[in-house]
This record gives C-alpha cells, structure tokens and sequence, in this order.
C-alpha cells in the first residue's frame, strides 16, 4: 500500500478529547489508527501518506506523554501490545524514534504503562528493564514478549541489534509469563547465536508452570507399533515437509502412523501414508487437546518444533514416552520435554553437542534432512546485468548489522558496481506490523539506496527466475540456510558460505563439500569477504566454478535420498532401548550406522 486514503485524522477533535477529560474515547482512537498500521503494510509512502503519518506521531505522542492523560488498564494493554508497531510508524516518520517521548515521561509519575508502550528496540535512551518489572510486573511481562518482535525488521540497525542482544540477556525472578510465544521462540534464535537457552529455558519453565500444563491429564497406553506425526507444515508446498518426508514415509511399513495437525485444519495435508489424522488448535483461547487427551502413542516425532505456537506448548506436555524432533527448525528446543533431536553426522560437531542441545542427539548418516530438487526448470537466461547482481536469499530476520557492514566493506573493496538482491522469503515477515520501510531504511544508511532492491514474496516460479539472473549468491549468517544454498546449487550458482558451529551455519558449507566446493567455504568475515571479491573480480574463477558445478551429479550428492532409512533405524532403536536409554541419563550422541 502507498497511501492513506481510508485514514482520517482529525487533530482538533483529539485534543478536545484530551481537554474533556474523555480518556477512553481519545484512546480508543489512537488504538484504532495503530491498528490500521498494524494490519496494513505499506511497501512505499506517497507525499500525502507521509503527512498523514508525520501529523498522526506528533499529535499520538504529543497527547500520549501529557501526565493527565490516564490510561485505564484495558487500553493499557492493548497500548502496550502495540510496541512493535508504534516502534515502525515512528521508524516510517520525521521523528524516527520515541526518544524524546520517553525523558519526558521517565519525570511523570505512573506512567510505566506509557513507557512501554513506547519503549523498543529502536530506542537510544537506555531504561533498566529491573525498574520497570518492579513497578508493574504483569505489565512489564507483556511488554518483554511484544519487545522481541522487532525481531523481523529491526535487526539490521545497530542500535536495535544491541538492544535486541541485550533483551536476551535479562533475568528477573518477575518475568514469570510468556505472550505471543511463537514470535519470542523463533525470534530469539535470530537475535542472537547462543543467548536464546536461556530465553528458551525460562519460556519453557514458564509454560510447565502454568495453569495450562499443570491442569492436562495424559492417559497413554503405548503401544510400541504406533507413531505421532505433529506439525502444522505437512503439506508439500512447504520446506519441512520436502526436506522431513521421505524420513517419514520410510516409518508407514513397520509403524501405524497419526498426523497431528495443528492449526486450523487445511485440504493440501498430505495424508497418504497416515492411518488417521487429528487435530490440535486453539479453541476460545486455549489449545483443545480432546483428540489426543487420550492416545496410544510410544513416540511422537516433531519435524519444526517452534514454528507454532501450538507445538511449543505440546512440547513441554509428556504426550508419549518418547519424544523427539527434527530439523523443520534447527534448534533445540532448550528445555522442553523432548527427549531427542535428530540430526545428521556428516554436518554436527558431535563433541560438545551438549552445548548446542538439551535433548540428547541422534546421528543420522548424511546430513539430517534429504533435499529434494526444487520443482523448476532452469531457463539458463543470457545476462546483460549492467551491475554484477548478488543474490542474498535471506528472510528478513537473517539480515543483521554485523553482516550488512560485511556487504558494505565489500562494496567499497570491490572494483566493479555490484548490486544485491534481497529475497525476504514466502513467509515475508516484514508484511508484518509494518516492518517493511523500516526495514529498507535501514538497509539504505548502510548500503546505500542504489546498491539493492527488496523482493518480497513471489510464485516460486518467478523467485527462480530472478535467482537466475544473479552472477553469485552469499549465504546468511549466523543462521544459514538449506534450501536457498541448495537452490543456488541447483541453478549452477556460485555460492560462499559461512561456516559456524551450528546446524543451521553448517549446512551449506556441507553441501558444498559433498560437490568437491570446499574452496567456497567462510569460517571468518575476512575469508567471507575475500571469496567474495574474487567471484567478483576473476571472471576466469568464476567460469571454472560454474564449471564444477555444471559437471557435478547432484542427485548422487546434494539430492541423495540414501539416508532415508535411518530415521526408521534411530526409532526401532529408541523404541527397543528406551529403559536402557533412560537410565544412562546421558547426552552423548548417538549414532546410528
């Protein structure tokens, strides 16, 4: 959306709210505009919808920060739910921050519900979060969940990148309770490498403690031929579903199998090798569990433990004696009730896995998931790019300030224009609360406005097209990817990866050593930057890089589906020494050969 041609405003008649003393009427107003920016992304601004928005901030705070204005504690709330998307309006405005807003209500009395409602990320004024969780604990609380959503947009400024990092950091015996738990899970990984345990270990702690687990009752009976299959991503459209299925059909001979579908119910699952499918979904607020309450399960299996908000409570539930999830999500779940994680041997560290895992990990042949080609026919279309275009296949959430001032060093090395394209993915999280002009902002005070275009979410077909036309891809990090390293791979395209010590910053650089490309592979932002520019520079590289590829079998590599049967291998294993496995109480990986 461009403009703002639906909106009103109409400062007089706020202020006579204010000057009447109609508190709940003005702020049932300013909630309703907010409300329209949270709903409504708007990919670039018209003269006329900026004026409208540089009026609506200055007459919102302007009234917001007046000390007679009171907020009763439903607005309150609801104010406060709306941090993220004041944090992008004003982002999107003349004002660029509420720092101004914020000292002059830090010298009013009970104003701690304003506060947080305009206290973010975004901010440079520095409030003790301690102070705040002292003052209105339930508050403060919804307030630190709702703080972490910048997560989408905001990680690409310094400032919030900080702020964001050091949200992690905070410990208060007050932050009892969790809100919006599915953007604080998986946003938490992105905000930073390791300080998401601890997040995740007090969100879990949290959910165990609440009325919702210490009120279920389980009754399983196992029975040790049958097999849950809970996610709300099984349908073939979706990433964990072509990376994770093959492992699960291999199951259906041997094992009678459940899909637990959860969400609302969808006509693509695909349900082929399922004896019967159930469903898990919130209903009047709290998750209805009558479909499973009762269940035969010896083993339920998560392929994207996190991705739903749905999954994260289940799994902090004992629904089966054995529990275990995949690599829909890499990451451990860092406390819940899960009991194992499958992987790969050929991409883990396994010395030390107790550090990146709470559940014990098991290692599969190969790398953990099976990669599937991408259903595309490539056009090998002749390039007469004017710049050398980089692709960057990175959702949103990926592009931080530490590698954006990577790419900004590699345009002033480089000798020739280059220009980046940033895919922000089919999810486009930056759809999100307005997250979007923000987010491009940002990226223009560090690469500058006509170094890069944004492609939001487009037909695969199109994003396949556009991913062709690029002379090089660079991965992401800290979190790397595993499809969009093997769809550069599979176009014939050269990638750099960067190479951590994760799952998720592994990946690619495995890929790349199963095809002979190890010479690609980062382990330092020097080595990322110096592998970069000489793609750029070498032609005569580049062309012998594109060679290997071309000549590279990628169905015998990259695309394998051999490891496919050792997911059955890890559970008939599971299954047949879980007494044992119990009793050694270990976290050392393992392996299944």
């Amino acid at each position: 959306m461009t403009n703002t041609q639906k909106l009103e405003i109409n400062s007089r008649e706020l202020l006579n709210l204010y000057l009447q003393k109609d508190y709940n009427l003005l702020s049932e107003n300013l909630i309703g505009i907010l409300e329209h920016f949270e709903n409504i992304t708007y990919f670039e601004l018209g003269a006329d919808a900026q004026y409208f928005i540089n009026v609506f901030v200055k007459n919102f705070l302007y009234l917001f920060t007046q000390p007679d204005y009171f907020l009763n504690e439903k607005h309150a709330a609801r104010f406060i739910r709306l941090n993220t998307t004041i944090a992008n309006l004003v982002a999107m405005s003349s004002f660029q921050t509420t720092d101004a807003s914020l000292e002059v209500l830090k010298s009013q009395p009970h104003n701690f519900a304003k506060i947080l409602a305009l206290y973010s990320a975004r901010n440079t004024v520095r409030i003790e979060p301690q102070i705040l969780f002292q003052a209105y604990p339930s508050f403060a609380c919804l307030w630190y969940s709702h703080f972490c959503e910048l997560y989408r947009s905001a990680l690409v400024n310094k400032k919030a990148y900080q702020n964001l990092r050091e949200h992690l950091t905070f410990i208060d015996e007050k932050l009892t309770d969790f809100h919006n738990i599915a953007d604080v899970y998986y946003g938490a990984t992105f905000i930073g490498a390791s300080r998401d345990r601890q997040l995740k270990q007090q969100l879990n702690s949290s959910i165990r403690k609440s009325p919702f687990a210490r009120n279920v009752t389980i009754a399983n009976n196992p029975n040790a031929k049958k097999i849950a299959i809970i996610t709300a991503k099984w349908f073939p459209e979706n990433p964990v579903y072509q990376v994770l299925s093959l492992f699960v059909e291999s199951l259906a001979a041997d094992y009678e199998l459940t899909l637990i579908h959860l969400g609302t119910p969808r006509e693509n699952l695909a349900t082929a090798v399922f004896k019967e499918v159930k469903y898990v979904d919130f209903k009047d607020g709290s998750l209805n569990l009558e479909q499973i309450r009762e269940n035969d399960f010896m083993a339920v299996f998560y392929p994207d433990m996190g991705l739903s908000a749905e999954s994260i409570l289940l799994s902090n539930l004992r629904l089966a004696p054995i529990q275990i999830c995949g690599h829909g999500f890499p990451v451990s779940t860092y406390g819940s009730q899960v009991d194992y994680f499958i992987s790969g041997a050929d991409v883990e560290i396994s010395e030390g896995a107790e550090e990146n895992y709470s559940e014990r990990l098991v290692l599969l042949p190969g790398l953990g998931i099976i990669n599937q080609p991408p259903n595309y026919e490539p056009k090998n279309p002749a390039k007469k790019n004017k710049e050398f275009i980089i692709n960057c296949s990175w959702s949103s959430e990926k592009v931080n300030y530490p590698m954006l001032s990577l790419l900004s060093e590699i345009i002033r090395q480089s000798k020739r224009k280059i220009f980046f394209r940033f895919f922000t993915s089919g999810v486009d999280t930056l759809a999100r609360k307005n997250g979007f002009i923000p987010f491009k902002q940002d990226l223009e005070s560090l690469l500058g406005k006509d170094r890069f275009e944004i492609i939001p979410a487009k037909p695969y077909e199109e994003y396949m097209e556009l991913m062709e036309l690029g002379d090089i891809s660079l991965d992401s990090y800290h979190f790397g990817g595993y499809n969009t390293v093997k769809e550069s791979l599979y176009l014939r395209q050269p990638i750099v990866t960067f190479e951590g010590n994760k799952w998720y910053n592994r990946i690619g650089s495995q890929m790349l050593r199963a095809i002979g490309l190890e010479e690609l592979i980062a382990t330092s932002a020097r080595e990322y930057m110096r592998l970069t520019l000489r793609l750029i520079h070498e032609d005569p590289y580049r062309t012998i890089i594109q060679q290997k590829l071309h000549q590279v079998n990628l169905d015998e590599t990259i695309f394998s589906s051999e490891s496919k049967i050792y997911l059955k291998k890890a559970i008939d294993l599971l299954i047949e020494k879980h007494s044992q496995l119990q009793a050694e109480n270990s976290q050392k990986p393992i392996k299944i050969g």
